[in-house]
């Protein structure tokens, strides 16, 4: 990961835990599944992942494999380039555990 996306990613994990979540980040490694979300959390009781990208970075074929995974198991998973959108991923949870947003509405 590069300085600037790590720094990111630093910067979402704070906020995140300031909202209440356990978070911790993924480190790649050569037993880890590979295409894992950046940073994986437990927020009001649901799983939550979040790939960390900057704003013109593109996920790979394996990492929207993964994120549609967790998706189709029931988790919430979003591509965040910033800490509001971090911020704004979990609104969405927040308005589907209100059963305002259906899982399927989230944004990826």
């Amino acid at each position: 990961m590069s300085q600037p996306e790590a720094r990111l990613g630093r910067e979402i994990q704070k906020a995140c835990k300031a909202r209440g979540c356990f978070v911790f980040k993924v480190h790649g490694g050569p037993t880890m599944m590979v295409g894992l979300p950046d940073q994986i959390m437990c927020y009001r009781g649901r799983f939550v992942a979040m790939e960390v990208k900057m704003p013109t970075g593109k996920t790979t074929k394996i990492q929207e494999r993964r994120i549609a995974e967790i998706k189709a198991a029931g988790g919430h998973a979003f591509v965040v380039r910033s800490v509001e959108d971090a911020m704004d991923a979990l609104d969405d949870v927040d308005a589907f555990l209100r059963g305002e947003l259906p899982a399927s509405a989230e944004s990826a």
